[in-house]
C-alpha cells in the first residue's frame, strides 16, 4: 500500500492506538485520527476520508468494529481488522464483511507492514478486477446492438453478460405494457455452468397448477419497485409472506433472496421494464451488488430500449428449452465434471480470477480435484502458453524442497556436479502450483514469502538474484488458519496467498454429482479395458449416494475403475466399497475432538490395519485413501507411522 494513504486508527486502548500511530509514522504513513467508538470513527470520515481502516473488533459504546465494517464497506473504504483472540463465531461474523486481512494482538512492526503491503494488493486487485469485468459487460451490451435474432436470444444473451457481475440463479424480465398487470414474463434458470433453461408464464404454471387467471392476480400483488431493491434475510421472508410473484418463485424454484432492477423507459412513461434477479442462497447478494446494480442501470435502460424498438412482438411461449451451447458431461467446464450448485460457484470463481495473475489458494479435503481446478485456471490465463509447473511439498524432504524451488548452482553442497534449474525458473511466464503448501517448513516459508514480495530468487550457492515472472497458484487440504494460530504456517505468508481463495466442496457436500461423476469413469475405464458397461444399476447408485465418502473423488475414481473390471455384464450391479465404511465415518465424527495431525494419522493407521499393512497395489491403503502412495509412504514417516503399528 502506497504511503501516502491516509489510515484511521479504531482502536479504544489507547496505548495501543498510540504504538500502531507510531510505527505507521515510522514508516512515513499518514495518520488522520485515533478513534475509539464507532460513532467517533464515522465523524472522521466525515471530516477526513481515509483510504484505510486499522479497526479493532471490540469498542466503546454498543456498536463493535463489525458494525462500523459494514459501513465501511458502504462508503468503498478498505480496513483490517484488529484483533486478540476470539471465538469462532465472532470471527466468521468479521470474514464475513470482507476485510484485507486480519493482525492478531500482539503483533510486531514487520507483521504490520507486510498486512498494509497485501493490503495494497487486495484494493488494486479488487479494484482492477471490478473495472475489468464492467467494462467486459459494456463491450457485450455494444455487440447486442448490431446483434440479430428473436427477442428472447437478445435478452438471454444481456442475462449472461450480467452473470459474472451478479451471481444470479435466476433471472426475470418483466415487461408491463399498460395499466393492466398483464405482464409479459421471460427467465432463464441457471442449470449448468453455460447451460440455462427458458421459464415462461406457461412454465409457471406448469409448476404451480395454477390457472392463469391466478398468475394474473399474483402479478397484480407485486410490488413494482422504482429503485434498485435489495431482498434478503428477514426483507425477503416478508416480501414471500404475501400471494405475490416472488413467493411463486421462492415456493416452487426455491429461491431465497431477491434483487430488483428496474430500468426506466423514455421510449413510453406508460409501460414499466424491470430485472428481477434470484438466489438460492439466503446471502447470495449484497450491497456491493446493490451497487453494481445502480452502475448498470443506464447502460442497461439504453440496450433494453433497443431491444424494444427493434422487436415489438411478443415474448415466444414455446416450451422450455436448453439455450445456449449444450456441453457433453465428460466436458462439464474444463474437463471437470459436475452441474450441482456449489461447483457452479468454483465454476464462476475460476472464470473470474483466471484472466488476472492473482495469487490464489485453493482449499479443500485429499481428491477433492485441487490440482484439477489449479490447471483450468492456467488454461483460460493469458499465461495458458507458458509452462504449468507442479510441486507437491508434502512429498520433499525438508533439505531438498529449496534446491527444488529455486535451484543450486555446480559445487553448491556435496553431490551438485552440474547446476539445476528449480522449479521458480522453469515457471517463468507461467504458473506454478503448489500443492499441500501447509506442509512447508517454516524456515522455507520464510524465503518463499521473500521470493513473491520481491519476484526474484537465488539458486542456492549463489549469489546473483534472478528475476522470475510467475503466477502462483497454492493449495493444502490443511485449515491454514488454524495453522497460523498455533504457530505452524506464517500469517504474512497465508494473506499473501490468500489474495482469491477458492474453496472445493467434499464429495459428500455434492452429492447430485455423484452419478454424473460414476459415468463418466466408467465410460474413461470401458475404453481402457475394452469394456462396454452401460451403466449404475439402482442398488449400485443407491450405496455409491449413501457412503461418506472420505477419499472424495479420487476414491470413487478407483472404486470405479475396480467395479469395471470385476463387471461381468452390461451394468455394474454391487460397489465394493470399503469393509469398515462405518468404522471410516465413526472415526471422522470423532476425530472433530483430535487434532488434524491427530485425525489423519488415527485415519491412516486404520486403513493400513484393513489392508494388511500393504500400502501399494490394488489391495492397497493408498487405493483406499485416495492418495499416491508416494505421499502416502511421506505422511507415515511424517506422523511417525510404522507398518508394524497394522
Amino acid at each position: 500500500m502506497d504511503v501516502s494513504t491516509k489510515i484511521l486508527i479504531v482502536e479504544d486502548n489507547f496505548v495501543e492506538a498510540n504504538h500502531l500511530r507510531l510505527m505507521l509514522k515510522k514508516a512515513g504513513y499518514a495518520i488522520c485520527g485515533i478513534a475509539r467508538t464507532v460513532i467517533e470513527a464515522k465523524e472522521y470520515i466525515k471530516k477526513d476520508r481515509p483510504g484505510l481502516v486499522l479497526l479493532d473488533i471490540f469498542l466503546l459504546g454498543r456498536e463493535t468494529g463489525i458494525d462500523l465494517a459494514k459501513y465501511l464497506n458502504e462508503e468503498n473504504i478498505g480496513f483490517i481488522y484488529l484483533s486478540a483472540n476470539s471465538n469462532e463465531e465472532i470471527l466468521n461474523a468479521a470474514k464475513a464483511t470482507r476485510p484485507y486481512g486480519f493482525l492478531v494482538k500482539p503483533f510486531r512492526e514487520k507483521d504490520l507492514l507486510i498486512t498494509l503491503q497485501i493490503a495494497g494488493y487486495h484494493q488494486q486487485y479488487g479494484i482492477e478486477s471490478s473495472i475489468r469485468k464492467e467494462q467486459l459487460f459494456q463491450k457485450q451490451l455494444n455487440n447486442l446492438l448490431d446483434d440479430s435474432g428473436s427477442w428472447d436470444e437478445r435478452l438471454f444473451k444481456v442475462g449472461k453478460a450480467i452473470q459474472p457481475l451478479i451471481p444470479f440463479d435466476l433471472i426475470v424480465a418483466i415487461y408491463r405494457t399498460g395499466p393492466d398487470p398483464e405482464d409479459i414474463v421471460l427467465g432463464f434458470l441457471r442449470v449448468g455452468f453455460t447451460e440455462y433453461q427458458k421459464i415462461t408464464i406457461d412454465e409457471l404454471q406448469n409448476l404451480s397448477r395454477l390457472k392463469l387467471l391466478e398468475i394474473r392476480k399474483l402479478q397484480a400483488n407485486t410490488v413494482i419497485d422504482t429503485s434498485v431493491t435489495l431482498y434478503a434475510g428477514d426483507d425477503f421472508v416478508k416480501a414471500t409472506q404475501v400471494p405475490n410473484m416472488k413467493k411463486l418463485i421462492a415456493d416452487y424454484l426455491g429461491m431465497r433472496s431477491n434483487l430488483s432492477l428496474p430500468i426506466p423507459l423514455s421510449i413510453n412513461k406508460n409501460q414499466r421494464y424491470f430485472f428481477s434477479f434470484f438466489s438460492r442462497k439466503t446471502d447470495g447478494f449484497n450491497d456491493a451488488h446493490l451497487e453494481i446494480c445502480k452502475r448498470l442501470q443506464q447502460p442497461l435502460i439504453y440496450t433494453v430500449e433497443n431491444i424494444l424498438l427493434r422487436d415489438k412482438k411478443a415474448y415466444l411461449q414455446e416450451t422450455p428449452t436448453l439455450l445456449g451451447p449444450k456441453k457433453n458431461y465428460k466436458e462439464g467446464f474444463e474437463g471437470i465434471v459436475g452441474k450441482s450448485r456449489l461447483l457452479m460457484e468454483i465454476f464462476d470463481h475460476i472464470a473470474q480470477v483466471a484472466p488476472g495473475d492473482t495469487t490464489v489458494l485453493i482449499t479443500g479435503e485429499s481428491g477433492t480435484g485441487k490440482e484439477r481446478i489449479a490447471s483450468s485456471i492456467h488454461k483460460l490465463s493469458p499465461r495458458k502458453k507458458g509452462p504449468f509447473i507442479k510441486i507437491n511439498c508434502a512429498s520433499l524432504p525438508s533439505n531438498l524442497i529449496e534446491t527444488e524451488l529455486f535451484g543450486h548452482e555446480k559445487g553448491a553442497f556435496t553431490g551438485a556436479t552440474d547446476r539445476r534449474i528449480g522449479r521458480f525458473e522453469q515457471a517463468d511466464k507461467g504458473t506454478l502450483f503448489l500443492d499441500e503448501i501447509g506442509e512447508m517448513p517454516l524456515d522455507m516459508q520464510v524465503k518463499l514469502l521473500r521470493v513473491l514480495q520481491e519476484r526474484e530468487i537465488e539458486r542456492v550457492g549463489g549469489s546473483t538474484p534472478i528475476k522470475v515472472d510467475v503466477r502462483i497458484i497454492a493449495a493444502t487440504n490443511r485449515n491454514l488458519e488454524k495453522e497460523v494460530a498455533e504457530g505452524r504456517f506464517r500469517l504474512d505468508l497465508y494473506y499473501r496467498l490468500n489474495v482469491f481463495p477458492v474453496h472445493l466442496p467434499s464429495l459428500r457436500d455434492r452429492r447430485e454429482d455423484i452419478g454424473l461423476l460414476a459415468r463418466h469413469f466408467i465410460d474413461i475405464f470401458n475404453v481402457k479395458t475394452h469394456k462396454n458397461i452401460t451403466g449404475l444399476s439402482a442398488g449400485a447408485l443407491n450405496s455409491l449416494l449413501s457412503y461418506n465418502w472420505p477419499g472424495n473423488i479420487r476414491e470413487l475414481e478407483n472404486l470405479i475403475e475396480r467395479s469395471v473390471l470385476l463387471c461381468k455384464g452390461a451394468t455394474i450391479e454391487e460397489i465394493p466399497l470399503p469393509a469398515n465404511r462405518v468404522q471410516v465415518h465413526v472415526i471422522m465424527e470423532e476425530s472433530k475432538l483430535q487434532t488434524i495431525e491427530e485425525n489423519e494419522r488415527a485415519h491412516i493407521i486404520a486403513a493400513l490395519k484393513q489392508c494388511d499393512g500393504r500400502i501399494r497395489g490394488a489391495n492397497g491403503a493408498a487405493i483406499i485413501l485416495g492418495v499416491p502412495p508416494t505421499t502416502l509412504a511421506s505422511k507415515m514417516q511424517k506422523l511417525g507411522i510404522k507398518r508394524t503399528h497394522s
